[in-house]
């Protein structure tokens, strides 16, 4: 048996080789399209195993009920099945154990729109269950941080004030460097908001900004200007 392995441990482990990157479509606003990392449920069993080769994948099954007619009476009818019924659709809930600790991820069973689906068929059942058993993995450390943010709320966008305190700001740079700073700032701006995604999202314009992104602007204006006074007290 292997040495037992911490949360933190496994955390900080390098899985960049076993994850990969899938389109997931076009942002209504930037029009950019979206790339998501994930961890395939194959690789994921792949280090699973390598972490703990007694490692355990519980796929919990729920009571069903029907009726069943009879000639001269009705027959209750109880079945395991591994997913059930809520609200406004269906879920499953996989359970693994790792290093003797178990975690859990209820996972609802959804569309590629991230939608409910309503009357699920077997695959849709399949891909949830994997899905699940990836997400109850993460929490044991595996590749966590693709998850890291998912949770988070989309952050407010800035106030027409603030919006045109940083339209003065840019054409008061403009002024001052004799050139046009706008797409460099809104460069250096998605380039950590990229890296970053509770930033908020990649934008086009001042007015796309959130206030985290504002301040990452600002910063960006003060470097050039330092920049641009710091050669020309050079040239003298």
């Amino acid at each position: 048996m292997s040495e037992k392995k911490t949360f933190e441990e496994i955390s900080q482990m390098d899985f960049e080789s076993d994850i990969k990157t899938k389109e997931g479509g076009t942002d209504k606003k930037t029009g950019e399209k979206i790339y998501l990392k994930y961890l395939s449920w194959a690789a994921a069993h792949k280090v699973m195993k390598i972490i703990d080769p007694d490692a355990e994948i519980i796929e919990h099954e729920f009571e069903h009920y029907s009726v069943l007619s009879g000639q001269q009476q009705d027959f209750l009818i109880t079945e395991l099945k591994p997913y059930r019924q809520t609200g406004d659709g269906y879920m499953v809930k996989v359970s693994v154990v790792l290093s003797g600790k178990k975690e859990t991820e209820n996972y609802a069973i959804i569309n590629f729109r991230g939608q409910p689906v309503l009357k699920p068929t077997s695959t849709d059942i399949n891909k949830a269950l994997k899905r699940a058993f990836v997400k109850a993995l993460a929490k044991h450390g595996v590749a966590i941080y693709l998850y890291e943010g998912e949770d988070i709320p989309d952050q407010p966008k800035i106030d027409v004030k603030e919006i045109e305190r940083l339209e003065k700001l840019l054409a008061q740079l403009d002024e001052t460097t004799g050139k046009e700073n706008k797409r460099t700032l809104l460069n250096t701006v998605n380039k950590y908001t990229k890296q970053d995604s509770r930033l908020g999202k990649p934008v086009k314009e001042i007015s796309d900004m959130t206030y985290d992104q504002s301040g990452l602007f600002k910063i960006a204006a003060n470097k050039i200007q330092q920049e641009f006074e710091k050669q020309s007290n050079n040239k003298k």
